[in-house]
């Protein structure tokens, strides 16, 4: 079942109502990447306005459920994220595993430096628009087959009521589009910081799949580090 394009109090309907609610986030804002870092930029932080859009995001779900599960992409901003969004949530010394299968080694991505080498003409959209659309894209796997193995692999690691695993842009967009939450991804629908897909486990078995739009920034892309 497609929902389409929900909020956050959509979430919290569903978490009332008995389901279990999956939300794959994208990191707050990040200054900006070095278009000659090979790493994506694992070891840049937050900025101070990622971190209390983090924290703000926390705070809409605070209360929603008393079973929340964190995970997180290796990479510095989107373990911040998910620890910011815990404090928000008012939970104390979360516990937030790492795993790169949920970020730049998720089913998604064939290679990672040939995907360097294809965004660093900063040609981003216009590429990802390419791989949105035909479904095959340098550097990357097959759309539809890596959307099916990337919700397989993500539903194995979620064991709570509410989970929210940290991850990146690139990968939400594609699940989106490959789940055909999107009928077309575009530089106007694209994940802001903090937007989400929502993998929804109803009670009564059925699977439903939205896109979570958090509304807390128009951020696109990061920005350079503040003072």
């Amino acid at each position: 079942m497609i929902l389409g394009e929900i909020g956050i109090d959509a979430v919290r309907e569903e978490l009332a109502h008995g389901a279990r609610v999956l939300l794959v986030v994208r990191h707050a804002e990040r200054p900006k990447i070095d278009n000659e870092d090979k790493s994506f930029g694992a070891a840049l932080p937050l900025t101070k306005a990622g971190e209390a859009m983090s924290e703000e995001f926390g705070r809409m779900l605070r209360g929603a459920s008393d079973d929340v599960q964190f995970m997180a992409s290796p990479l510095k901003r989107t373990v911040l994220t998910a620890k910011f969004i815990a404090k928000g949530m008012g939970i104390a010394n979360p516990c937030i595993p790492e795993d790169a299968l949920i970020g730049n080694s998720s089913a998604f991505i064939e290679d990672e430096l040939k995907v360097w080498e294809l965004f660093r003409d900063g040609r981003f959209f216009e590429k990802m628009g390419d791989y949105m659309e035909r479904g095959e894209q340098y550097g990357f796997n097959p759309l539809a087959e890596a959307t099916e193995r990337f919700e397989e692999y993500c539903l194995s690691k979620f064991t709570g009521k509410l989970g929210i695993f940290a991850s990146h842009d690139v990968y939400i967009a594609a699940y989106a589009k490959g789940r055909g939450i999107f009928p077309h991804v575009t530089k106007e629908n694209w994940p802001r910081f903090l937007d989400s897909v929502a993998m929804i486990l109803k009670p009564d078995g059925l699977r439903a799949y939205a896109f979570v739009r958090a509304g807390l920034t128009d951020g696109i892309c990061g920005v350079a580090q503040d003072s």
